[in-house]
């Protein structure tokens, strides 16, 4: 056996493998930070649209499960493999929420695993490289998502990231028809029927296909799988009834640019005049980008990058067709930040890649230096905004788990929080309640009876959110007195 030498031993022990391994602690603790997230304030309780579930676990518990179940319209989505997904954890976990919590969390590890590996195939592992990593991973598991992390029935968002990414990923690996390819598509499937978002994986991998230069039967399969899943989608769709007018965006073109903009700066503003401020700046900058991509002939090696970007506007717009009805504000909304993050991820990436084309260029130097600049502050912003929102939210799920433990008793004031209509949840807390799921488990018990130690975290977490409430009150009062002037 080789014995090290001393250069060798020192460079495995000296202060530039003590900054690398920083780096990558610094990569992975947001992932590490999400995870004591959930365990710090998930609650194991059905809520909202996971009411509109419990009729599938009964099928299934009842042996009386279809494929077109599975199918069923949900909203704008179909939500087939969400729907696999949530029945086999209910199954093996008598329906307990932090499941599909967790389990989301594994999908943002693969989204963060797969898009390391794309970041690597073009930038390398060097130290410095690891370290201009570190935005991207703290864009992934960013805490202003806090509504996808702490429900777990937006899994079905998490699925649909994964399936694009991994279709992106496994078209640059392949050259022709081949088994990549057909797990590029199968990837295209699995977004497209998780979360109605995932049919722009298809426009966006045609893309991709076309700027790296792919086989043009490669184009061809691709764009036929594509019109085809989209096809099926659309047998039996209808509009939801309860949505607002497609032709806002026409009718108030203003207020659509706005929405469209606010929805892409999102992820890094709080409020409606920051958001779509960082939004018009992104677009400033991605324009910019496109300049020096044509100027030094860069576009085959980044067009992975491009289409992360082209996925995430054309959801931008999707939601600005069928959501900006709801009002400006629901741009913001913490769900859609898992989803149009591709895009800031991207913008990002493409500022690295030109600024290594010429390090020295001034401009280049000022583009990463700008985009670093929003991310770093926005980034800063949204984790405040989730830390303050985490307490909160686990206070108003623990009151939700006792409404519905103790359902028979309640008024319709109270399982109006579980569910806008009270008596759905009359009608299907008994399903609940015959199989022993959710807070109706075994393991649920001490809900009703008044468990020292559940009692005492409960009053824990209220403490931990009035402290929060009371520390950034001021500075939330001041935001939103400016985007109610603004509005």
């Amino acid at each position: 056996m080789r014995i090290p030498t001393r250069s060798e031993q020192a460079n495995a022990f000296g202060p530039s493998a003590f900054k690398r391994w920083l780096v990558i602690l610094l990569i992975l603790s947001p992932a590490i930070l999400e995870a004591f997230y959930i365990r710090s304030f998930g609650v194991n309780v059905v809520s909202w649209d996971q009411w509109d579930f419990v009729p599938f676990i009964e099928k299934l518990f009842s042996n009386n499960l279809s494929v077109y179940d599975l199918f069923q319209q949900h909203n704008e989505h179909r939500l087939f493999f969400p729907r696999i997904v949530m029945l086999i954890l209910a199954y093996i976990s008598s329906y307990n929420n932090l499941y599909e919590m967790y389990f989301s969390w594994t999908l943002a590890l693969l989204i963060f695993a797969v898009v390391f590996l794309a970041y690597k195939s073009g930038f390398g592992t060097s130290t410095k490289m690891l370290m201009a990593f570190i935005p991207i991973s703290f864009m992934i598991f960013d805490l202003k998502q806090f509504g996808n992390i702490l429900w777990g029935f937006q899994l079905q968002i998490y699925l649909c990231v994964i399936g694009f990414v991994s279709s992106i990923y496994m078209l640059d690996k392949s050259n022709k028809l081949d088994a990549n390819f057909l797990l590029a598509a199968g990837g295209g499937v699995l977004a497209s029927y998780s979360f109605v978002n995932g049919l722009a994986a298809w426009p966006s991998g045609l893309i991709f296909i076309l700027l790296s230069g792919k086989d043009k039967r490669m184009a061809v399969v691709w764009s036929f799988i594509g019109l085809l899943t989209t096809a099926i989608y659309f047998i039996h769709w209808t509009k939801p009834a309860g949505n607002p007018s497609t032709f806002l965006i026409i009718e108030h073109p203003i207020k659509g640019l706005l929405y469209f903009t606010s929805n892409i700066g999102s992820p890094l503003g709080l409020i409606i005049p920051v958001a779509a401020g960082i939004g018009i700046a992104l677009i400033i900058i991605l324009l910019i980008e496109l300049t020096f991509l044509i100027k030094y002939g860069l576009w085959k090696e980044n067009a992975k990058w491009l289409s992360f970007i082209l996925f995430s506007l054309i959801s931008s717009f999707g939601m600005t067709v069928f959501r900006a009805g709801f009002g400006i504000q629901q741009a913001l909304t913490p769900r859609y930040i898992t989803i149009t993050s591709l895009a800031i991820i991207g913008i990002y990436v493409l500022a690295l890649a030109i600024y290594n084309k010429d390090r020295q260029n001034k401009m280049h130097r000022l583009l990463v230096g700008v985009i670093l600049f929003i991310l770093i502050l926005g980034l800063m912003v949204g984790y405040l905004y989730g830390l303050e929102e985490g307490p909160s939210f686990c206070v108003s799920r623990m009151e939700e788990a006792y409404y519905l433990k103790t359902y028979k008793l309640q008024a319709d004031d109270n399982l109006a929080r579980l569910y806008p209509i009270p008596e759905v949840v009359r009608e299907r807390a008994p399903i609940l309640e015959k199989y022993k799921l959710n807070v109706f488990s075994d393991g649920s018990e001490s809900l009703l009876k008044g468990n020292n130690s559940l009692d005492a975290n409960y009053y824990n977490i209220r403490n931990i959110n009035n402290c929060t409430q009371s520390y950034v009150s001021k500075y939330r009062t001041i935001l939103r007195g400016i985007n109610k002037k603004y509005m």
